[in-house]
């Protein structure tokens, strides 16, 4: 039985299920419903309120208040009373004045109006730091669909090995009928028959396999897209040939400039200048105002017996901590040397990511060559074993040896494009380009 290239690559490409999901729906599912991605995007909608609690410690702090206390302590008695009424100096036991009671409400203000720069420093900082969760969710994303992208093309291959096991089925089931006539002709052996019978039941065997992981592959992806691996999925695509070609230093280039990784620590770096900020801070005057305005009454609550009000201004300077001001001061300086030095180490870890994908890539493309060149050669060799087989030439063992270097360069040629396919994805992931450029993965 001889099958040419062309007929494999047209059966792996064969009836696909117009329900299935295509790797763009399968991408856009994953970064709806990755419990991954959910959660980070909770994170970024957290650091922003940080970042708008940090903007709101610029403003004006305003505080309704209403106290009550009743006391015998002889300073604050004395003081109840002169919030009220005027004292009378000659009448009252300054030692012993008895108890008194006061209702207290009003309404005060209190104002940050210089502190050093801390305030807005800090507030730059949630602000980066709003920033930087979105470079983490986006490196997040670039990983949900690096994965989702390499379980899809799992599936399409799974999806192919059962084709390649069903045409070694078929191939089979041919070889036993060629056996049987050579047999009936007087020509062969009755064992002939039996050893072709014990091949198809092996390659029988293998699909049954082949079925199961496909089955699995399926779970996986459906996993891989956020939801549970029991739900009914399938794929519309196909495990064929795309020609692509990239520039190694064009794409260490792409990847300096793109790697959310990367963006993240130059926001880092940055951030540790708003911490030394905040820590200079601290060897610079507070200046803060206040006012406040309140009504007191000593028999009933909110009534106006009394009205008062009072502003002024507060400065202050700390002359001495222990020197846990230096040290802090000294500790955001070291911490920015420390993250560029990681963001250096991320540099050169992602070049050499980008360099392994590449030549991943070379070698993949390689083996589909090699594999479509060995199909061919096995197609030709079983061509010719089989005719002579036929003759009574060559043995069944030597036809059926054919056949299974036939159905190996098969699945050699299946595992090689689904090779070049995620080392494809895989560039484009090192890359950092992998969230704009997948849709070239789709024929």
């Amino acid at each position: 039985m001889r099958i040419k290239l062309a007929a494999l690559v047209l059966f792996l490409a064969g009836t696909v299920n117009a329900l299935g999901i295509t790797l763009d729906e399968a991408v856009k599912t994953a970064l709806e419903k990755n419990n991954l991605l959910k959660a980070k995007r909770e994170e970024v909608k957290e650091k922003l309120y940080e970042y708008r609690i940090a903007k709101a410690h610029l403003l004006p702090k305003v505080d309704l208040f209403s106290e009550y206390n009743k006391t015998t302590d002889p300073p604050y008695a004395i003081m109840n009373r002169m919030e009220v009424k005027k004292l009378d100096m000659f009448n009252t036991n300054f030692n012993d004045p008895g108890k008194s009671q006061l209702f207290k409400t009003g309404l005060k203000v209190t104002v940050p109006v210089w502190l050093g720069g801390k305030l807005r420093a800090a507030v730059d900082l949630t602000k980066k730091e709003v920033k930087a969760t979105k470079e983490q969710l986006k490196k997040d994303e670039n990983t949900v669909i690096y994965d989702v992208v390499k379980a899809y093309y799992s599936v399409l291959a799974a999806k192919a090995f059962v084709e390649t096991a069903q045409l070694a089925v078929r191939d089979a089931e041919n070889h036993l009928k060629i056996a049987e006539a050579v047999y009936r002709a007087g020509t062969g052996l009755k064992s002939d028959v039996l050893r072709a019978k014990v091949y198809l039941e092996q390659m029988e065997e293998n699909l049954v396999k082949a079925k199961s992981n496909y089955s699995i592959a399926l779970r996986a992806l459906a996993v891989a897209i956020g939801d549970f691996p029991d739900v009914e999925l399938s794929v519309d695509g196909d495990l064929t040939y795309k020609p692509f070609s990239f520039n190694l230093n064009d794409l260490i280039e792409t990847a300096i400039k793109n790697r959310p990784e990367l963006k993240e620590l130059k926001v880092r770096i940055s951030q540790t200048k708003d911490m030394e900020r905040m820590a200079k801070a601290d060897f610079l005057p507070q200046i803060g105002a206040f006012g406040e305005i309140f009504a007191a009454d000593d028999s009933v609550p909110w009534d106006k017996e009394n009205s008062s009000w009072m502003v002024g201004v507060r400065a202050s300077i700390n002359l001495f901590s222990g020197g846990e001001k230096l040290y802090r001061l000294r500790r955001s300086r070291i911490a920015r040397l420390k993250v560029k030095e990681y963001e250096e180490r991320a540099k050169k870890g992602i070049a050499f990511e980008v360099s392994r994908a590449y030549y991943n890539f070379i070698s993949a493309k390689k083996r589909v060559d090699l594999a479509r060149a060995a199909i061919a050669s096995a197609q030709e060799s079983l061509r010719i074993v089989e005719k002579r087989y036929k003759n009574g030439l060559a043995t069944i063992t030597e036809l059926l040896d054919t056949q299974t270097s036939l159905n190996q360069a098969r699945s050699n040629y299946v595992a090689a494009l689904s090779a070049y396919r995620q080392a494809v994805a895989e560039v484009y992931y090192a890359a950092g380009i992998l969230p704009k450029r997948y849709h070239d993965l789709v024929e």
